[in-house]
């Protein structure tokens, strides 16, 4: 009953508000001659957005990059505060970057990064952590290449039987073409790589995104790749779909029909609609965003429709429109988008509840307009509401910010409100969950009614809260099963899944 009070507590907040509320920052990076870039954000699934986690570059940059890390933040309470320090996931060997998170159901964070070692040559790599980011497995190498040739923008998806899919740009052949490969053990090692793009000009296809449909597990992918017209070579946006997990990939789809050029497609699904977006020249020397939605199984697309107009000469090259979905199919989008006068750029925000067939006019995420903002990534909870988290220059180096509309997280006097109750995020979990609670002490019980272990409150992002590794007091692990958590008058039930 106490986790479903919390619950329709957060929901009650929730929409009693309208609009980005104060963005925050959530790196810790004090170094002077150090900056972040590119983050990406996730949130773990069951928690009504109160467990986000970032990752991100973490760069020396005083002239030139002499090193670049792999960093980590979490945050308990929505947003509200981040870790005191940042986790250092990989230290660069010497040039990792271009993070990718996502988190399984039962709570495992899985992330993929590109690592460079010897200037732009390198490996795909992936990592993943069991205690909610506080540690990280040794990283493993993605691709199959034992050569290291340039690599980068590695995207990740997981499909609903727990493998990771997982694709990438690669130069193996000369040329920058789209790769993927997948894991069945949960990342511990990977497959054969297999080629994704069909393309047969002889020039560079770009960074791909990812996502597995639900109710179909068929793996999607949009990546920009060449196209020979009779004034040259155009890059365009295009869609692939391979319907036995991975193995193979139809034959492109292409998705515009800008005559100059297409950057940066994102993709999303539901079980029955698949909406993707892309970035060009559409109009004049104006850069516009359009979508375009497939309605399955019957495989009819959409026409192009208008997300923004971007007022800018420039375009989102690297990081544009990314995507999300919520459960009740609900596209959400952030953009990186440029004042034509000052090329000043800022985030905005908008969404579509229809599929991606029309748009809500954006909204500025943040308050600050002559700010430069990029490189935005978005990720929606339960409730429909966005948590987005960006490159900022406010200080002015770069930092990693973070906003979201939802305002529980933004609240800290809502945020003590909520702990009067107790929740458990996530609360179905492996071997790791908080606790949030103004109670001094936790008592765990399990299905008999025995007591098996008693937490006392300890400092964690979010303030005075409890963390349960999912181990007795004797460091034997707890069998898979049901356990009551109580704290005070309160109670509510957890469950502990096996290894």
């Amino acid at each position: 009953m106490a986790s479903r009070l919390c619950v329709l507590l957060l929901w009650a907040i929730a929409q009693t508000r309208a609009g980005f509320g104060p963005s925050v920052r959530v790196d810790h990076e004090t170094r002077p001659a150090w900056a972040c870039y590119h983050p990406d954000i996730a949130l773990a699934p069951g928690c009504n957005g109160q467990l986000v986690y970032v990752a991100f570059e973490n760069d020396s940059v005083p002239f030139l990059v002499e090193r670049s890390d792999i960093a980590f933040q979490r945050s308990t309470d929505g947003g509200l505060t981040w870790l005191p320090e940042n986790v250092i996931v990989r230290r660069g060997n010497r040039f990792a970057c271009y993070p990718d998170l996502k988190v399984a159901g039962d709570g495992t964070i899985h992330l993929v990064f590109t690592d460079r070692i010897d200037g732009s040559n390198g490996h795909i790599c992936a990592t993943r952590s069991t205690d909610g980011g506080f540690t990280w497995e040794t990283p493993v190498q993605v691709d199959d290449n034992p050569s290291r040739v340039p690599v980068g923008w590695a995207r990740l998806a997981l499909d609903s039987l727990g493998n990771l899919f997982c694709c990438w740009t690669d130069n193996r052949g000369g040329y920058l073409r789209v790769y993927a490969d997948r894991s069945t053990d949960g990342g511990l090692s990977w497959g054969t790589d297999i080629r994704v793009d069909d393309d047969t000009v002889s020039f560079n296809c770009y960074p791909p995104d990812v996502y597995v449909q639900p109710g179909t597990n068929h793996y999607l992918v949009v990546a920009v790749a060449p196209v020979r017209q009779p004034g040259g070579i155009v890059l365009h946006s295009h869609f692939y779909r391979s319907t036995d997990m991975g193995l193979t990939f139809s034959t492109g789809f292409q998705l515009d029909t800008f005559s100059g050029y297409c950057q940066q497609p994102h993709v999303v699904a539901d079980e029955g609609h698949i909406i993707t977006d892309y970035t060009g020249n559409g109009y004049g020397n104006q850069c516009v965003t359009l979508a375009r939605t497939c309605f399955t199984p019957a495989d009819s697309w959409s026409g192009q429709v208008l997300v923004t107009e971007l007022d800018t000469i420039y375009s989102s090259f690297t990081n544009g429109a990314k995507l999300a979905i919520d459960q009740n199919g609900t596209v959400h989008t952030a953009l990186m988008i440029a004042d034509r006068r000052t090329t000043i750029w800022n985030i905005y925000y908008t969404k579509s509840t229809d599929h991606g067939t029309s748009w809500l006019p954006r909204e500025a995420v943040d308050s600050l307009p002559a700010i430069q903002q990029w490189d935005p990534t978005i990720a929606v909870d339960e409730l429909g509401y966005a948590y987005i988290a960006w490159q900022d220059m406010r200080n002015p180096k770069a930092q990693i910010w973070f906003a979201t509309n939802s305002q529980v997280g933004i609240s800290s006097q809502e945020i003590q409100r909520t702990r009067a109750g107790l929740c458990c995020l996530p609360a179905v979990f492996r071997d790791y969950t908080t606790i949030l609670t103004d109670a001094p002490k936790v008592a765990i019980y399990d299905a008999t009614g025995r007591l098996v272990r008693t937490l006392t409150a300890r400092h964690s992002s979010a303030g005075a809260g409890h963390i349960w590794d999912g181990t007795g007091e004797t460091g034997l692990v707890l069998p898979a099963g049901v356990y009551l958590v109580r704290a005070g008058a309160n109670s509510t039930r957890v469950v502990l899944l096996s290894y």
